[in-house]
């Protein structure tokens, strides 16, 4: 191709943008006659919706690219650019595609660089079982932790075995573990100084005149520390990573650096017996840290000691933090404190007023109470419910225990109770601040009555999770792309489900009939030693094995069996915008008809609800668990549900495919209720969408599950074939169709 030729052909692929053609001359001019074009453009349509400036470099770098590389393994190595770019950005997907060889060539041969996608599936239940908590780990730039995730390098090549990269993955997240075991971050502060407790490391740095100097001192006398408490803990892991840490060691040149800083860093990368003889200026400083009773206080006056010395030696340098060090990024460890102690105890208010309910005597007294509030009278002081402690017994694992006080009367918290209020202590938090919120919670609750609940919005019940979004351009998901939350919805009295009750009885009675004649499964079993009936063709065999001279069976018989039935369903019902109008009512009718007619069957099955706006905001709605029976309150939600925002289909389908792991049932489906037309704020929407969809469904059925699809509109679509398969969905336009329909499908689905 010419470059008039390529130019046109560039614009057509990226259509319906219209980039600046002197840019697209200057990215395309070098592919003239080059045999490899059609190959190199079959990729812009991928990259170019993600980044028009990775677009522009990859056009740069391909022809480089290719010296490396088959032409058919150019779909893969741009994949894996873009994975670059999603988690570290433009940067990080440049650095990638400058050095094909080492970055993408060499680990296709199993060669040099180990990647946190690879190891994270194993690394993060052993992070987790360390810790006793919920740690993450998350891919960055750096190597940090703010307490509550550990982040990590997308890919490291520090060392020439792919095998030690790995141990170094594991060596990394053991030190900002210990970080978080030490309280590194929050040490008790120096009797001398003064400010406020939860930031005091920040303010002790501000206090002197080169708080970058003093903070990078703190750390690395931590990490010295850490050393120990890790030959202490995890003395396997230090003893298998000796020889690692003796090539970071030796890395560090001697003439680098003669400071302080330099020498504190070789003695962090040598075995703790090695430490105090490799330097003479630090052998008390190593001495005193690897005290099994050392603590950050301990690192603070060390810090404040040695910072003098360490200012006149360094000058204008310090040198980075080691690798398995890493960063202090206190800014984002305050951040998660506060929102961890924020979550801490409001579960704590919420627990401990559904506690006080159960009390008699404090129930009485949280009515009177609000009684008088009402009135607008204080309370009455032998009517105050107090929180006392009592020291831990003189023993070891001995723990503080908290009492509940209610007037004269004292009884224990609860355990899950008495662990909330350490925590709280742990982050500075007395619970005894919250006993006023919690008596104020308890009463609204008995002011609201049963009815009384989160706002109208939802309440979100567990943390968002995150999941993969498939890419058909790439070939390949989006890793982590979408985050999904689950909430509930605020059950609401109407009439709704008595008037859908009462518009399809008659219906609603054919479906029970219909549903109850498939309780029990039956089947003829054959060849059996007694049953119901002579299985005549086991008979003509046995006569004519007699005749041959072989001895005959005496498997003659037909029984019927009976058997029980173990099906799990999930009902999936769209509450996006789109479903306004009469689609959302045919949906909810639809589900009402449904749940009576399950009712009957005697099947397990859940119903929740989805929507969202845009990928990290993914919603899905609790309306009845899998276990949970159809109560009042159940029907009362199912009348809640109401058009919200759009229609992001997939992650609700992996959400649900995540639910159905823990469920043990031989037949699982997955039904969802819904117009088909999966859609969102942003550019999720057309084939995209479809093809996103599609492969979560996909990837449902190779999870033993059966999606289906009841798709209430007026006008049938041809992309629901493609997305469900042709024989996976059925198209209702009248509620009035669906006890015709659904019998017959629900037998064949559970058959």
């Amino acid at each position: 191709m010419n470059l008039e030729q390529l130019t046109a052909r560039f614009f057509e692929l990226v259509a319906p943008d219209l980039p600046n053609s002197w840019e697209v001359e200057d990215a395309v001019e070098h592919l003239v006659n080059e045999p490899a074009v059609d190959a190199i453009l079959a990729q812009v349509p991928v990259i170019w919706p993600v980044s028009n400036s990775l677009c522009y470099n990859y056009l740069g770098q391909v022809t480089q690219a290719l010296t490396c590389i088959e032409q058919a393994e150019l779909s893969a190595w741009v994949n894996e650019t873009l994975d670059h770019y999603e988690v570290g950005g433009l940067r990080a997907a440049q650095q990638f595609m400058t050095d094909v060889e080492r970055n993408y060539v060499c680990h296709l041969r199993g060669e040099s660089g180990a990647r946190l996608q690879e190891i994270q599936g194993w690394m993060l239940p052993y992070i987790q079982g360390l810790s006793g908590a919920d740690l993450e780990l998350a891919p960055a730039r750096t190597v940090y932790t703010d307490t509550r995730t550990i982040y990590l390098p997308h890919e490291l090549n520090e060392l020439p075995a792919r095998e030690d990269n790995i141990l170094l993955y594991k060596l990394i997240v053991a030190y900002q573990w210990a970080f978080c075991q030490m309280r590194t971050f929050f040490p008790a502060p120096l009797p001398e100084s003064r400010g406020q407790a939860e930031k005091y490391l920040q303010h002790f740095f501000d206090s002197f005149p080169d708080p970058v100097l003093v903070g990078r001192l703190y750390h690395g006398l931590e990490t010295l520390r850490a050393g120990f408490f890790l030959h202490r803990e995890l003395p396997g892991l230090m003893r298998a990573t000796e020889r690692i840490r003796r090539i970071l060691h030796a890395s560090l040149s001697p003439d680098q650096s003669k400071g302080l800083l330099a020498e504190l860093d070789r003695a962090c990368c040598l075995p703790v017996q090695d430490a105090a003889e490799t330097t003479i200026r630090l052998k008390d400083v190593v001495k005193e840290l690897g005290r099994v009773n050392a603590s950050a206080q301990d690192s603070l006056r060390l810090s404040r000691l040695l910072y003098e010395p360490t200012a006149r030696e360094e000058e204008d340098y310090i040198s980075p933090p080691l690798i398995f060090q890493g960063e202090l990024h206190l800014t984002g460890v305050y951040t998660a404190r506060e929102q961890q102690g924020k979550i801490i105890s409001d579960t704590f208010v919420e627990a401990l007023s559904l506690h006080l309910l159960h009390l008699p005597e404090a129930r009485e007294r949280v009515e009177s109470g609000r009684e008088k509030e009402e009135g607008g009278s204080e309370a009455v002081g032998d009517r105050i419910i107090v929180l006392d402690r009592r020291p831990a017994e003189p023993k070891e694992d001995a723990k503080e225990t908290f009492y509940l006080r209610i007037g004269n009367e004292s009884s224990e918290l609860p355990d899950d109770l008495q662990e909330m209020a350490r925590a709280l202590d742990l982050f500075d938090m007395k619970p005894e601040r919250f006993v006023t919120s919690a008596v104020g919670r308890a009463g609204h609750s008995m002011a609201d009555g049963p009815g009384g609940g989160p706002d109208a919005d939802g309440k979100a019940v567990v943390h968002a999770q995150s999941y993969d979004e498939w890419d058909y351009r790439r070939n390949g998901f989006r890793k982590n792309w979408c985050m999904l939350s689950e909430q509930e919805i605020v059950p609401v009295r109407s009439n709704f489900v008595p008037v859908t009750l009462a518009r399809y009885h008659g219906r609603i009675v054919r479906l029970r009939h219909q549903f109850e004649m498939m309780r029990n499964q039956e089947r003829f079993l054959r060849r059996r030693r007694d049953g119901d009936d002579i299985d005549l063709d086991a008979l003509v065999e046995s006569l004519a094995d007699t005749k041959a001279g072989l001895p005959p069976s005496d498997r003659l018989f037909i029984r019927l069996q009976r058997d029980e039935r173990d099906i799990a369903v999930l009902f999936l019902v769209d509450m996006s915008n789109s479903t306004e109008g009469w689609v959302g009512t045919a949906i909810k009718e639809s589900l009402v008809l449904l749940c009576e007619a399950m009712e009957t069957l005697g099947d397990r099955y859940g119903v929740y609800g989805f929507s969202g706006m845009r990928r990290l905001r993914c919603e899905v709605f609790h309306i009845k668990h899998l276990d949970e029976m159809y109560t009042e309150e159940v029907r009362q939600r199912i009348g809640a549900i109401a058009p919200r925002e759009y229609t992001r289909m997939a992650p609700a389908i992996r959400h649900m495919t995540s639910l159905f792991q823990t469920v043990d049932a031989r037949i699982r489906l997955l039904i969802t209720l819904s117009d088909g037309k999966p859609e969102d704020y942003d550019d999720y929407k057309g084939e995209y969408a479809i093809e996103d969809t599609r492969h979560a469904l996909l990837e449902a059925r190779s999870a033993g599950i059966h999606p289906f699809c009841i798709t209430i509109d007026q006008h049938a679509h041809d992309y629901m074939a493609h997305m469900y398969g042709r024989d996976n969905y059925i198209f209702i336009d009248d509620v009035n169709k669906l006890p015709a329909k659904m019998p017959e499908v629900y037998r064949v689905l559970t058959t």
